[in-house]
């Protein structure tokens, strides 16, 4: 079992304890979590690769947002294929851009401009000996939300492949077993994230397409499928990370110890 968490949860959990950032990824190890996953913000500076060796710690995968529909310069995008390969990356996860409008005719021209330049991305990735990647992202104006605009994406971008979100088809109202079905025969990485109906004050809310309050929680303690989903990945013979995801938890150092105890469990 190999496991990550977002960087971002260990840079929150520093400040939510008044611990340093080393000091807490020495405790995030000590749960069995030995990779990190990063926002390519995160990595520009040279001391955050310098804490990474330090702890030991590898990257699982380094993403990053553009806005594919609007700027033509893909030099940003270069930069964190070349970033994410001299730091060790195998993956990189590409977030194209949002939908400016509803009307059905711009989101087709927006579109098939991600689309384009997502093909040169993936390719330069693939050269870089990276495994290129998008998620469901949860927002209704991603152009990859759902499975079926996922599909559309890896239809039409050569060496496109998927992180499977646990619980982000749940913004979507589309069910994640459901998704899984469609879509695992594309997924290279897992994040693992749980979705609470009970609400919780201190907890960040989001609200699905459907008007479904949800709420961040350990993996595990939530409504979503996410036992059923990495159970039958083991099974299929997935043998790459799950990223323990919890963005607006309160206390991110317990529910990322929960978040371990959990999988640990589901994966026996």
């Amino acid at each position: 079992m190999k496991f990550a968490v977002f960087y971002h949860h260990i840079c929150e959990a520093a400040q939510q304890s008044g611990r340093t950032a080393s000091a807490v990824l020495e405790t995030v190890k000590g749960f069995g979590i030995d990779y990190l996953e990063f926002d390519i913000a995160d990595l520009k500076e040279e001391k955050t690769a310098e804490l990474i060796a330090a702890s030991g710690m590898k990257i699982s995968s380094v993403y990053g947002f553009y806005d594919f529909a609007n700027s033509p310069d893909l030099s940003a995008a270069y930069y964190h294929c070349d970033r994410a390969a001299e730091l060790g990356a195998e993956k990189v996860m590409l977030i194209p851009g949002f939908y400016s409008s509803n009307d059905k005719n711009v989101m087709e021209k927006e579109k098939d401009r991600m689309i384009y330049a997502m093909k040169a991305v993936c390719r330069y990735a693939h050269e870089k000996g990276l495994t290129p990647t998008v998620e469901d992202f949860d927002d209704f104006h991603s152009p990859i939300s759902t499975s079926a605009r996922i599909l559309e994406f890896i239809a039409e971008v050569p060496y496109l492949n998927l992180t499977f979100d646990t619980g982000n088809f749940m913004y979507s109202a589309e069910s994640e077993i459901y998704a899984f079905e469609r879509l695992k025969s594309y997924i290279v990485h897992v994040h693992c994230k749980d979705r609470s109906m009970t609400p919780d004050e201190r907890c960040e809310m989001k609200c699905a397409v459907d008007g479904t309050e949800m709420y961040s929680c350990p993996v595990g303690d939530g409504c979503v499928a996410v036992a059923q989903i990495v159970g039958e990945l083991a099974a299929s013979g997935y043998d790459g990370i799950y990223t323990i995801e919890h963005f607006g938890a309160y206390d991110q150092l317990g529910f990322i110890k929960n978040s371990a105890d959990n999988l640990r469990r589901m994966l026996g």
